[in-house]
């Protein structure tokens, strides 16, 4: 009788585990996959090159900013010889954003294009807001912005009060980067 108890017990908590272990591809992982890519243009900023344009802000948005670690950019320019890799990357983003953990803020839908918005988090505590933008004619791309118990609403006013630190390294290989998807 208790080695049956036994043998049960260890029977649940291994299919305990195995249930709540989650193997779907996140994000996070599809990002840092994709930067090994030669195909795909990625970078990392980090919150410091973020800057207010005065001190005439609210402390909240302050606040918010300050909540704010990196920003991560990851980019696939269509070209003629890569349209299978597009759009196999694009279903597989597509796939990544349909898990129930990604709220859906948002979605436009522009003809050959379209933009989603959506986030990781409470709607009052966000911890990761990732914008993904396609175009059937230019490529797509994906925007993360990591931070912790960030305030959406003090996050659309931030977008307003924010420039970026001209003299930074990071801003300059950006600006590199996207010059050269023209």
């Amino acid at each position: 009788m208790k080695s049956s108890i036994k043998f049960l017990g260890a029977v649940f908590i291994v299919i305990s585990t195995l249930i709540s272990c989650d193997n779907s591809p996140t994000l996070q992982k599809y990002y840092v996959d994709s930067k090994e890519n030669d195909a795909f243009i990625s970078v990392d900023l980090p919150a410091n090159i973020l800057q207010l344009k005065d001190d005439t802000v609210s402390d909240d948005v302050k606040r918010t900013l300050e909540t704010i670690k990196k920003v991560n950019f990851l980019a696939l320019q269509l070209t003629d010889t890569n349209e299978a890799l597009y759009t196999s990357e694009k279903v597989k983003v597509k796939s990544i954003l349909k898990n129930p953990k990604y709220k859906q803020l948002m979605r436009v839908n522009m003809g050959k294009g379209n933009v989603s918005v959506n986030y990781l988090g409470e709607e009052d505590a966000i911890d990761e807001v990732v914008v993904f933008g396609s175009d059937n004619n230019k490529g797509f791309a994906i925007i993360r912005v990591i931070g912790e118990n960030m305030n959406p609403s003090e996050i659309i006013k931030i977008a307003q009060e924010i420039k970026l630190d001209g003299d930074s390294q990071q801003l300059k290989q950006l600006g590199g980067l996207i010059s050269g998807l023209k």
